[in-house]
């Protein structure tokens, strides 16, 4: 299997491997990120790196919606010029990965549609749009940004036939009994429509297929001890949020009704992803084991990027697709922590949280 990836799609695995995988930060540089004091030390860790080179541009860094687009927007270019760059399949699958993005701006522009937009800020300097550029969809924002709300918004979408369509649609059903959670729900279901997406690739090559495995596996983790969290959510909306497939689902809708500790154990036995948590949390408490899940997407990419590249080489589609998923990850992890000096959050904080993690 190796070889005939080497020989059907010679050029990826070096450009996979010079273009994404060594310009990873390197551990050195990702502790030094998160014991930085000041947003002065913080930059100085960067430098040297792809990030640092992009900080540099920015000048004084005084909005996190400027952070996070400029970081973004060098990861889009990214991962398109690697796509721009490799034979098919390959390149269909890396440009569709490019979707992601394009369903964090419709994140963007649903969440402001609940809340209203404050203090002057327009939408338009909250969305990226590199990233429809990048994917010539340009007319896709042109089509939503004048909605007049999150009906509005899901039914434009569900008339595009886009992947976020049907998340809106679910979220305008089960946001009228549990509006407490809008912002959780947008992001759960959007996460979901864009796994979804990525598993109708999974045809086109096996590899791929193992890959969105692993995600939904660790997606529906989220959903299930999120759920239990949140004081055991009706197993109805549960259903509606999943994704009714994997070694996770079909162990954790069985016994969801019995106690987190019991569910813990049974997932544990199909997913060891989960014991890697408990062990970054330093506790099977269900409220700990929460509050790490964002800064443990961290390592679990990472380690399922290195475990694609081990099975598949780095010349296969899923392997390459992982890495692409890496770096998105990674990129998140910098934005947040760069964004953390503007929100003021305690630096013994960011160094509990994410310092096992890394």
């Amino acid at each position: 299997m190796s070889s005939n990836y080497v020989i059907k799609l010679t050029a990826l695995g070096p450009r996979v491997r010079g273009g994404l995988r060594a310009k990873c930060l390197p551990k050195d540089k990702l502790n030094a990120l998160i014991l930085a004091q000041t947003i002065d030390d913080a930059i100085n860790a960067l430098k040297g790196t792809d990030y640092g080179n992009v900080i540099e541009k920015l000048g004084k860094i005084t909005d996190e919606a400027q952070i996070t687009n400029e970081i973004r927007t060098y990861v889009v270019k990214s991962i398109s010029s690697l796509a721009s760059s490799v034979p098919s399949p390959a390149s269909t699958i890396l440009k569709s990965y490019l979707m992601r993005l394009e369903l964090e701006n419709i994140k963007v522009i649903a969440k402001s549609l609940m809340k209203g937009l404050e203090g002057g800020v327009t939408l338009e300097s909250m969305i990226n749009v590199a990233v429809e550029e990048e994917l010539g969809r340009r007319h896709v924002l042109a089509a939503i940004m004048s909605v007049r709300d999150i009906e509005d918004l899901r039914n434009k979408l569900m008339e595009m036939h886009h992947p976020a369509g049907p998340a809106l649609d679910s979220f305008v059903k089960v946001s009228k009994q549990y509006s407490q959670y809008g912002n959780a729900l947008i992001d759960t279901l959007i996460d979901r429509a864009f796994i979804e997406y990525l598993a109708h690739l999974a045809e086109i090559d096996n590899s791929v297929g193992k890959f969105v495995k692993g995600l939904i596996d660790f997606y529906n983790l989220n959903v299930f001890l999120r759920s239990k969290l949140w004081g055991g959510l009706s197993q109805e909306l549960v259903n509606e949020l999943v994704i009714r497939t994997g070694n996770v689902f079909s162990t954790a809708i069985k016994i969801y009704g019995e106690s987190p500790t019991r569910i813990l154990e049974e997932v544990a036995s199909v997913f060891p992803s989960l014991d890697q948590l408990i062990k970054v949390a330093g506790s099977s408490d269900l409220r700990t084991l929460v509050q790490y899940l964002g800064p443990f997407s961290y390592r679990f990419a990472k380690d399922l990027e290195e475990y694609m590249v081990s099975l598949f080489t780095e010349f296969s589609p899923g392997a390459a697709l992982a890495t692409v998923h890496f770096r998105f990850i990674e990129s998140d992890l910098v934005i947040t922590l760069l964004n953390a000096f503007l929100e003021g959050l305690p630096r013994d904080f960011i160094v509990k949280l994410y310092g096992p993690v890394i």
